[in-house]
């Protein structure tokens, strides 16, 4: 199987990969919170939201340029902007009041800018909804770990970060079965970034594929074709099917559905870099790799 080695270094600067966050929300006088856009360089969302006790609908790229919603019950004025070190700033600039607060789920999706660095492209428009190793790398042996010791807890009774390493192996898991299904359905070729691999079919429309595969939970219904390689999947890691499920029934996990692939919207090339809009969830550096030549 052709195998392609990912080398293109998306974020050397963070003006290099540039996001802007799309949310619905109206304003109204006399809401009880106020309204910020949040443009930070260098910072993860969380290290600057937590301890102004901000309010978001995402999470954003740490080494990148970012502006996103954010709302507080504080108001810090019309402009607040602090420089963490040469390299890192955040700026809060007020935009109004709202009647609820910003809360995950708020997202719409993301609207993305990067350079390009005489990197050549194909002519694709799509990509399989892959989690990207951002979201794994370091995290899901965390989370198989927070897993395989809790016994008797609801995910709501962990903190934030047990959640966030528990979320990130299901994600890995995800991948998992996803690539090996694809790879079992169709004739294709493989993506490599460091020890992660992710396999791209060749198809001539992305239409053929199933719209939504199942993220693993004690309530989501399993078709018997997934439930094989999920099985294959989690062999590989040292767990049974029927015993995994009932930890994610003991951890109250109910499980999901996500889209397998994402057609791009409002994609466009200006000048020496990239254009294009996502929806929520989906990773940015995934839709570069599948366009992403040697």
């Amino acid at each position: 199987m052709d195998r392609i080695y990912f080398r293109w270094k998306v974020k050397e600067k963070p003006e290099d990969f540039i996001v802007k966050e799309e949310i619905d929300y109206q304003l109204d006088k006399n809401g009880n919170f106020f309204l910020y856009l949040l443009v930070k360089r260098n910072l993860n969302t969380r290290s600057v939201c937590h301890p102004l006790k901000l309010s978001y609908a995402g999470l954003k790229d740490k080494n990148a340029l970012t502006f996103q919603y954010v709302s507080s019950d504080v108001d810090y004025g019309k402009y607040l902007l602090k420089k963490i070190d040469k390299n890192s700033f955040f700026a809060l600039l007020q935009i109004g009041k709202i009647r609820k607060k910003i809360k995950i789920g708020h997202l719409k999706g993301n609207f993305f800018s990067i350079k390009l660095k005489k990197t050549k492209l194909k002519n694709q428009n799509w990509f399989i909804n892959y989690y990207d190793v951002q979201r794994l790398s370091r995290n899901r042996e965390k989370g198989k770990a927070v897993i395989n010791k809790t016994k008797g807890k609801s995910w709501k009774s962990l903190n934030w970060f047990e959640n966030f390493y528990i979320d990130a192996y299901l994600s890995y898991l995800w991948n998992e079965a996803v690539k090996l299904f694809l790879e079992n359905s169709y004739r294709g070729y493989l993506i490599q970034e460091g020890r992660y691999t992710h396999f791209i079919p060749d198809i001539d429309s992305v239409e053929k594929l199933p719209k939504f595969l199942p993220i693993l939970g004690y309530k989501v219904k399993i078709e018997s074709i997934y439930e094989d390689i999920y099985k294959e999947v989690l062999r590989k890691e040292g767990f049974s099917y029927e015993e995994f499920l009932e930890k994610l029934r003991d951890l109250k996990i109910k499980g999901d559905y996500r889209k397998s692939y994402i057609v791009v919207e409002k994609l466009y090339l200006k000048g020496k870099r990239i254009n294009f809009f996502l929806p929520k969830g989906s990773y940015a550096t995934m839709f570069l790799k599948h366009l992403y030549v040697e």
